[in-house]
């Protein structure tokens, strides 16, 4: 970078002061000695020191220049070349380095200037590693979402479009194989991703953003174009074996794609990817006017259909059982929430509705419900039964004086087990941890629903004292057919009985997935091959 420097002098004079600094490096100087080439000078250039005679240009004008065209003098420092007998006379705002008399000592100047340059050199370096820092993902050295927030609104740049792509479970290869090999997983990803975009690496830039989620900016392809690299990129991922130490690793990811021509693209690219989440789909693209009115649509229509199954008592629950693998005995039920849906004569799952009852604010009076008539329910029967409860539930403060008041009522405590889903929505783990403490001193049971998936924590579940581990339907439905899933489920397997945990498969849908989950040592199966989710819980063995 150029050390630019605008001497203010007698052309004569200025040559040689030029001279005098002719050693110093990587220097531009332009000699200016009337007002309109100084002007000139400080606007089309980033000048970074001033050597001025005062009697060309006046400290006073030199500072009301400064003014006029808008440039931020106060870090600019200025060697007057001038006898310093009036350095105290300035009353100007300017950063005055130095006075000093050129003709006494010509040496000085140059001593003078390679301090100054010294300096900024030392400020450039500074401001070079701050910008890494607030612009540069550490691990891969792609920028970060902080430059692509900086991007979007430079209108230079132009970027029209966004995919958000996020790797699928990749917490879960975290905690399985550890920090070291998921950070080069990430590495292999990016390697990946450019092989896919190179041949169009002026039009499109890659971004790291936090934890396991890229994204990509277009700035120069059409909108067709840019989706089929998206559509790329993801195959790419998708077919590529990741080969870590002994371990091979099959990858796969899903986008959110964004077209909006507001500065909105970061919002509405991950509703995208929200939405291809939901819906299973390997990308989705967003648009805007669409997006919104049925999303809008569909919670109103979802809000008028539960507050009128309140009124009407059409919160339901049905029941599923639990089969013990050794004895094929049913031994537990977990309780299910359903809405009869009075227009369409016909029960809905909870898939439709439960989302929209968080943001009605009617979930907690929901999962009220499903508890009074469980716990009446069972109140006569022997078996075990367990109720979905969620983080909002527990960090209610009233939720714990509902169930202690219900437990005292219908004396099904030493039956009750309480199924909590760990997830993101989880804020503090000390409120879920007393939670468990307090029910547990009621006499209930705790479960952890979904273990295996990308939020569970091993760590966690040392502090939780936890009595059963439901192993995550993902990773049961494919224990047959891939080895991964496999051995990912023996680990957590191992892992409970380590700690005296029970286990329980989840979606066990046939023969051979049950046969292998009672090989494994895994407690008690449930799903459709034993039996879909039932209005009474009247099954006792299979």
């Amino acid at each position: 970078m150029k050390y630019n420097i605008l001497l203010v002098e007698k052309y004569n004079n200025a040559l040689n002061i030029e001279n005098e600094l002719k050693n110093i490096d990587d220097k531009s100087i332009t000699i200016a000695d009337n007002l309109n080439t100084i002007t000139l000078t400080l606007q089309e250039n980033n000048i970074h020191i001033i050597i001025i005679n005062t009697k060309i240009l006046e400290l006073k004008d030199l500072a009301n220049l400064f003014s006029q065209i808008k440039i931020d003098f106060i870090h600019i420092p200025i060697l007057v070349l001038n006898d310093s007998s009036n350095k105290n006379d300035n009353e100007t705002p300017l950063l005055i380095f130095d006075y000093i008399d050129y003709k006494k000592d010509k040496k000085l100047i140059y001593n003078k200037i390679k301090f100054c340059q010294h300096l900024h050199k030392r400020e450039f370096e500074h401001e070079k590693k701050l910008k890494k820092l607030l612009y540069i993902d550490n691990l891969t050295q792609l920028p970060n979402r902080v430059k692509l927030i900086k991007d979007i609104q430079d209108a230079e740049i132009g970027i029209t479009g966004l995919a958000v792509i996020d790797i699928k479970s990749f917490k879960e290869i975290n905690d399985f194989f550890g920090n070291k090999i998921g950070d080069q997983v990430l590495k292999a990803v990016v390697k990946i991703i450019n092989s896919v975009i190179k041949f169009v690496e002026s039009k499109v830039t890659l971004y790291k953003f936090s934890a396991d989620v890229f994204c990509i900016s277009n700035h120069g392809l059409s909108h067709q174009d840019f989706e089929n690299i998206i559509v790329y990129v993801l195959g790419g991922i998708k077919s590529e074996i990741i080969k870590e130490d002994e371990y091979e690793i099959d990858v796969n990811a899903i986008a959110g794609i964004t077209f909006s021509p507001k500065k909105n693209k970061l919002i509405t690219a991950d509703l995208a990817l929200q939405a291809a989440k939901k819906q299973n789909k390997d990308y989705i693209v967003f648009y805007e006017e669409l997006d919104d009115l049925r999303e809008y649509e569909n919670n109103m229509l979802w809000t008028k259909k539960l507050k009128n199954a309140l009124d009407k008592d059409n919160i339901i629950v049905y029941y599923q059982p639990l089969v013990n693998n050794e004895t094929k005995k049913v031994d537990k039920y977990e309780c299910l929430v359903r809405l009869y849906d009075e227009d369409e004569d016909k029960v809905v799952a909870p898939f439709f509705f439960l989302n929209v009852s968080k943001k009605a604010n009617l979930y907690t009076s929901i999962t009220k419900i499903v508890i009074d008539k469980s716990f009446k329910e069972f109140e006569n029967l022997d078996f075990e039964f367990s109720i979905n409860v969620s983080y909002e539930d527990i960090a209610d403060k009233n939720f714990l004086i509902f169930i202690e008041n219900r437990l005292k009522r219908y004396k099904v405590a030493q039956r009750v087990v309480w199924e909590i889903l760990e997830d993101e929505s989880i804020k503090d783990y000390e409120v879920l941890i007393n939670f468990i403490n307090e029910v547990k001193k009621m006499g209930c049971k705790i479960a952890i629903d979904d273990f295996g998936s990308g939020y569970s924590n091993f760590e966690h579940i040392l502090k939780m004292n936890v009595d059963y581990l439901k192993i995550d339907a993902s990773l049961i439905k494919h224990i047959v057919t891939d080895k991964n899933s496999f051995n990912v489920v023996k680990t957590v397997v191992d892992f409970a009985k380590s700690l005296g945990i029970k286990t329980i498969a989840e979606y066990v849908e046939n023969e051979d997935i049950f046969n292998i989950s009672r090989d494994l040592k895994i407690n008690f199966s449930q799903g459709y091959y034993f039996s879909a989710p039932i209005a009474k819980p009247e099954l006792e063995q299979f």
